[in-house]
């Protein structure tokens, strides 16, 4: 019988590794560690299981201690894996000198990512190196890669994951969010990286299940997780992927989203120190809140017949039965090791293991999920146009319909007018200086209730917010440059795309038509590619600005 060492095996995820393979019988259970007495405890309530406990230390002589107890597989779930020292890979690596397969319950992104460079090393000893075999990024990339297979191009990734308050996590789990709490966190968005800051980009989340009572308005705040680099590199057509995860109760999140910025304005080094406090804390409080907790992924994209849709996958965990997820993976991953279905070598936990993996393991516990549907609405610009829309040549569609933040990248031209009016307008909107053949790149943001457009030339950026209303019994396009709203008319047809302005604000308050500026804006296609073309003057005759140039929708920079 294959022996199996667990180490941090009387922990909150080993302990849990521990007794559903102990279950199974298939394997002879080490737990490694240091609290004897502990370890004995669990041992005497698993009666049936072939367990034992050995001294066991991540720190200490670790090829010894391996060289031992032989175990034919190491699951390590002591953590934290934040450490960055040249030393992390310690077991890993004495693994591999020892021909011993290798499985941990990482959430690191660093160390989850890092651990490709022992592949080589792997495959020479004949033995699996795998790594982040817990919720994140083992089964968040199995749930994101069943939602993507109805989809012919995903365009947007969301996870959220939202912990019980009387599950509380362990030390481990504590002092890796404390780690990287009002730190910079780099986020994929729209084929480029942009900087985060953990703890940060708070928002509500509700969780729903058919024939379950819903979780509703939790917060949520950015993490750094493996899923924000593995996620680009499976799904690189994806314009936004985010994760997000919180605490129960508003109040922790809350304190918690204060202190980032202590850290992220470098009044604090960092909020690790404050791990033993947060420990004893979380004691305390334990009996607030409730025992649920819950997970959802979200993917959008458009389908075969190019209907723009969202598939969500829910999971909710009712009477604290939330922390025996994270064991999950680890337990099919030794399974099937022992059935020889993992091949050798060294990297992240994805891609080995499905969702259908993890439902039998779900149906033991009072752990219900569900997928459902949503079919999006139909873009801006196609709900303002109707049936015209689809008049329009391909490339000028192409440029409105996307389902999710989208970027794109092209080249172009700026005039600007000498009139002191016209200067001002135009400081006021932040319209780009003149220049000749210039890159652009314009950032879609997509909402439910419109869009928001960032254009940048050649690094001069300036943006509107567009959406759509009713008047007169007309859908017309708004579009605000804040202080001043227009309304316009939108004509499509087989030459392109026109805009007519029809009345403007300031701040809400109507303006005299008389007054308002003359706008000529159209698109169109040249040479194949989608061509703008925006000249803005005032209404006695001077030039504001004028900018055109091409666009392509597949030219995104990739990360």
């Amino acid at each position: 019988m294959n022996s199996v060492l667990i180490i941090g095996g009387s922990g909150t995820f080993g302990s849990r590794a521990l007794r559903l393979l102990a279950k199974s019988g298939q394997f002879r259970l080490i737990i490694g560690g240091r609290d004897a007495a502990k370890a004995q405890l669990l041992i005497q309530s698993l009666p049936d299981g072939d367990i034992h406990f050995a001294q066991f230390d991540r720190k200490g002589d670790v090829d010894g201690q391996l060289r031992h107890l032989a175990p034919w597989a190491v699951i390590d779930a002591a953590g934290p894996f934040q450490d960055a020292s040249p030393t992390r890979y310690a077991v890993p690596e004495a693994c591999i000198r020892h021909g011993i397969h290798y499985i941990d319950l990482a959430d690191s992104r660093a160390f989850v990512l890092g651990i490709d460079a022992l592949d080589s090393a792997a495959r020479t000893a004949g033995v699996a190196v795998l790594s982040g075999a817990s919720s994140v990024p083992a089964l968040s990339m199995a749930v994101v890669d069943r939602l993507a297979t109805d989809l012919t191009h995903v365009a947007a990734i969301d996870i959220a994951l939202s912990a019980s308050n009387r599950a509380t996590a362990g030390p481990s789990v504590n002092a890796a969010i404390l780690s990287y709490i009002g730190q910079p966190i780099r986020i994929p968005r729209m084929g480029i990286w942009i900087e985060g800051y953990g703890w940060q980009y708070l928002a509500r989340k509700s969780f729903s299940v058919r024939g379950r009572r819903p979780i509703k308005r939790r917060l949520v705040g950015l993490c750094d997780v493996p899923d924000l680099d593995l996620l680009p590199r499976r799904y690189p057509e994806a314009g936004r992927i985010i994760f997000r995860a919180g605490a129960e109760l508003f109040v922790q999140n809350v304190t918690l989203w204060l202190l980032s910025f202590a850290v992220r304005w470098r009044l604090l080094k960092s909020l690790s120190p404050f791990a033993p406090f947060i420990n004893r804390l979380q004691k305390l409080t334990g009996f607030l809140g409730s025992d649920r907790s819950a997970m959802s992924v979200s993917v959008t994209g458009s389908d075969i017949s190019e209907t723009a849709a969202e598939y969500i996958w829910t999971l909710i965990a009712e009477d604290g039965h939330g922390p025996w997820v994270p064991s999950f993976a680890s337990v099919l991953l030794v399974q099937k090791l022992a059935a020889g279905k993992i091949p050798v070598g060294a990297g992240p936990a994805i891609g080995l293991l499905s969702l259908l993996d993890f439902e039998p393991l779900f149906a033991q516990f009072h752990l219900f999920s569900d997928i459902r549907r949503t079919d999006l609405p139909s873009p801006l610009y196609a709900r303002v146009l109707g049936p015209a829309f689809m008049q329009m040549p391909k490339p000028v569609q192409a440029m409105h319909s996307f389902v999710a933040d989208a970027y794109v990248t092209g080249r172009g031209r700026v005039r600007r007018g000498d009139d002191p009016v016209a200067r001002l307008l135009g400081w006021m909107i932040r319209f780009p200086p003149a220049q000749e053949d210039v890159p652009v790149a314009v950032t879609f943001t997509i909402a439910p209730t419109g869009e928001i457009w960032q254009r940048d030339f050649a690094g001069h950026r300036f943006s509107s917010r567009l959406s759509s209303r009713v008047k007169n019994g007309q859908t017309i396009l708004t579009e605000t440059f804040w202080p001043l709203t227009f309304d316009f008319h939108l004509r499509g047809d087989a030459d392109g795309l026109e805009m007519e302005i029809q009345s403007w604000r300031l701040l809400g308050l109507p303006l005299p038509g008389f007054l308002a500026p003359r706008i000529d804006a159209t698109e169109q296609v040249r040479d194949g590619l989608f061509y703008f073309d925006v000249r803005i003057a005032l209404p006695w005759g001077p030039l504001i600005v004028h900018y055109q140039g091409d666009l392509e929708r597949d030219h995104a920079r990739q990360p």
